[in-house]
């Protein structure tokens, strides 16, 4: 075809007539009333774009592919509570979240990737061992491919089991509340579930105010091991605080009172987690602290 174009320009048209038909390619018909010489001149122009815009590229080797994602990805509550942590990230809930949806065996929606990973590369604080079985392999792989996050992505491939440097476990048998009551950082070793005799040692711990400034973030972390099912016994602790019981001075009272917000709102939180990745509805009313 584009042969015959050329001959037909150096012949000249008086000599060559035109085809009569076009490639369906060059996506038009050759217009019959045109001027057999500019006619020639055009179908060079078309050839021209048609060449630039239908050329072959170099072959290259295939890009890599992603692996194929086998966990179900958790649901639209889960995820609902997942933004609300992320606005601004909350990184020990954020920690909270990933070890729920690790337990229930569910992983993020592809939109949060992104977002869980610059917190990730910004801290190390944020559990990466969650973060890597609530990602999945093709979350995982999403995060390798990009050079910024280069560090991020070998510390996923690292040996993250390597637990060197934390606690040993203290056997809940070995745990009584009196030694919790002597040393309540115990309460942190020790393995879960609680029981409910040192949960209420704990509880009492806090409310006691004996903490001051440390307590809220005590409080926290406690909330972050207690098993849901004792969130009760965190409103009698409250309502004795609140009644006097224990007699303190009012920087005591808010000191108290703001351990055991932090508390209730961790627990609470965990138990809307549980609700959102098991489907299963919350069966406690919510405790409101009040001002005391």
């Amino acid at each position: 075809m584009w042969e015959d174009v050329v001959a037909t320009g150096l012949i000249g048209t008086d000599r060559r007539a035109l085809p009569h038909e076009l490639p369906q390619g060059w996506g038009a018909e050759l217009d019959q009333d045109l001027d057999p010489a500019r006619a020639v001149l055009t179908l060079a122009a078309r050839h021209r774009a048609a060449n630039r815009a239908g050329g072959r590229l170099p072959s290259c080797a295939p890009g890599a592919v992603a692996p194929p994602e086998r966990q179900p990805t958790a649901g639209w509550a889960a995820h609902e509570i997942l933004v609300r942590l992320l606005s601004p990230p909350q990184v020990e809930l954020l920690n909270l979240w990933l070890i729920a949806a690790a337990e229930h065996g569910q992983g993020v929606s592809a939109a949060y990737w992104t977002p869980l990973a610059m917190v990730a590369a910004r801290t190390t604080e944020l559990d990466r061992m969650m973060l890597v079985r609530v990602l999945g392999g093709r979350g995982v792989w999403f995060v390798e491919q990009n050079p910024q996050w280069a560090r991020l992505a070998k510390s996923f491939r690292s040996d993250a089991k390597d637990e060197v440097g934390q606690q040993s476990e203290v056997p809940e048998a070995d745990a009584s509340e009196h030694a919790v009551r002597a040393n309540p950082e115990m309460i942190m070793r020790i393995p879960p579930p609680l029981s409910s005799r040192l949960t209420r040692a704990v509880l009492e711990i806090i409310a006691s105010g004996r903490l001051q400034q440390r307590g809220v973030r005590y409080a926290a972390a406690v909330g972050a091991r207690l098993p849901l099912e004792h969130y009760e016994l965190l409103r009698s602790i409250a309502q004795q605080s609140a009644n006097g019981e224990v007699p303190l001075t009012a920087a005591g009272l808010r000191s108290v009172r703001e351990a055991l917000l932090a508390l209730e709102r961790t627990l609470w939180l965990r138990i809307e987690m549980h609700s959102a990745f098991s489907g299963e509805p919350i069966k406690v009313e919510r405790l409101e602290i009040s001002q005391w």
